[in-house]
């Protein structure tokens, strides 16, 4: 939420990048979550339970983001009335209103970015943490090697 505000004060708000760098922001915290949950545990907790951690993280924090974007677009963007001048064919020059456009780019960002982006990064991550950061890092093959 906080990059969003910044990337709307620097101008940046509908560059490409910036979605990918909020969606590593997304990855980054739902893989600490894990991090923090199992070390609450005392790493003991399972692989199940650290991705079902991981995952109703990615739910919550994927809601929070979209109702902050839908709130911070309808408030602080869209109020900005955004306009266009054409020039005409006989030299007179015609306002339009870009707000249509405006419209149709913030909603391929916001399904796109906000909600498959966020929800995809957040199932890797919470995957990828439970798989690293699971309580028992031995296979089954290794623990009957030892009581040979």
């Amino acid at each position: 939420m906080a990059l969003t505000v910044i990337f709307y004060v620097t101008n940046q708000y509908g560059a490409l990048w910036t979605g990918f760098c909020t969606s590593l922001v997304f990855f980054l915290g739902v893989m600490l979550s894990i991090v923090h949950y199992n070390n609450k545990h005392h790493n003991v907790t399972s692989m199940k339970s650290s991705f079902a951690m991981g995952f109703r993280t990615t739910l919550l924090a994927t809601f929070l983001v979209a109702v902050f974007s839908l709130v911070f677009h309808f408030l602080v963007i869209n109020g900005e009335g955004h306009y266009m001048v054409q020039q005409g064919e006989g030299g007179g020059t015609t306002v339009i209103s870009n707000q249509d456009t405006e419209q149709q780019k913030f909603w391929i960002m916001f399904l796109g970015n906000i909600l498959f982006a966020n929800l995809a990064m957040g199932a890797l991550a919470a995957v990828l943490a439970a798989l690293v950061f699971k309580a028992n890092q031995k296979t089954s093959r290794s623990r009957s090697a030892e009581n040979i």
